[in-house]
């Protein structure tokens, strides 16, 4: 059982509707590729997005959004609070959190290391699953023009 039944924990609903380039797990950074399609993040540049469940779909936070289907990605922007796919690890509150491998949050090694955001949670992962993390200002810079 997940952390978190839903991505949105600020209550805000900023979000993008695209459908997926491929299959897109729930909590995971996403970018909308040239194609006008959500595709998992690489890099921290340009708008990031937090992928919200497909629960319009049936289906749950654990559950992949297929591709070429629907899907909702939440604003990254300063202040706002998601749950984020993390690896497992420990997570003391405030520790710093960037942009990790398949588009899933990770432990920074220092506050200059890419961070996004602040973990919000203090636990211990054994395996993949969400930590509540708080963005931080100056993150990502905007697309060119």
């Amino acid at each position: 059982m997940s952390r978190y039944r839903r991505v949105n924990l600020d209550g805000l609903s900023v979000t993008e509707t695209r459908s997926a380039a491929a299959a897109l797990l729930p909590g995971t950074f996403a970018t909308i590729s040239a194609a006008d399609k959500f595709a998992q993040a690489a890099t921290a540049s340009g708008r990031l997005y937090v992928v919200n469940p497909a629960y319009h779909q049936g289906l749950s936070i654990r559950d992949a959004v297929p591709v070429d289907d629907s899907a909702v990605g939440e604003y990254v922007e300063e202040g706002r609070e998601l749950a984020v796919l993390c690896p497992a690890g420990t997570y003391a509150k405030d520790t710093p959190i960037k942009l990790g491998t398949n588009g899933q949050g990770a432990i920074a090694s220092d506050d200059t290391d890419g961070v996004l955001g602040y973990s919000q949670d203090a636990a211990t992962l054994t395996a993949p699953d969400f930590i509540r993390v708080r963005f931080r200002v100056g993150t990502v810079a905007a697309p060119a023009p």
